[in-house]
């Protein structure tokens, strides 16, 4: 894929996010804390750290969930976008977040032991 500029925003539009380049590191993550957080499991493109801009950044709120990862979520309505952990050569947002109809291919699953009994992965 070429680089491009890619927004997304919360839910409640409250926080908008854009960056420039090309999604990439894609992945549904099906580990528990994915799975609690985004209600099934997660979807991410991770994108090179330091293109991620942030509008509205006072409004986002984070939690520290594990000792090297924080997830970054909208302070108004709740809605997840982005975690990132250290050490990682990029950040990773939420497939879900980005505005528009976003065609890619290739994600991959990951923590498939943790998979939740009550889904079926078809692809």
């Amino acid at each position: 894929m070429r680089a491009r500029r890619y927004t997304g925003s919360c839910l409640c539009g409250a926080t908008r996010f854009s960056f420039t380049g090309k999604l990439d590191d894609l992945y549904f993550c099906h580990c528990s804390q994915c799975r609690k957080n985004y209600g099934l499991y997660g979807a991410f493109a991770g994108i090179v750290r330091g293109t991620l801009i942030m509008d509205k950044a006072d409004r986002l709120q984070s939690y520290k969930s594990s000792k090297s990862t924080t997830r970054t979520f909208c302070g108004a309505c709740g809605s997840p976008i982005a975690w990132d952990r250290k050490g990682y050569e990029r950040v990773h947002v939420l497939m879900g977040a980005l505005d528009g109809d976003i065609r890619t291919t290739g994600a991959k699953h990951i923590h498939l032991k943790d998979k939740g009994g009550y889904y079926r992965i078809c692809d």
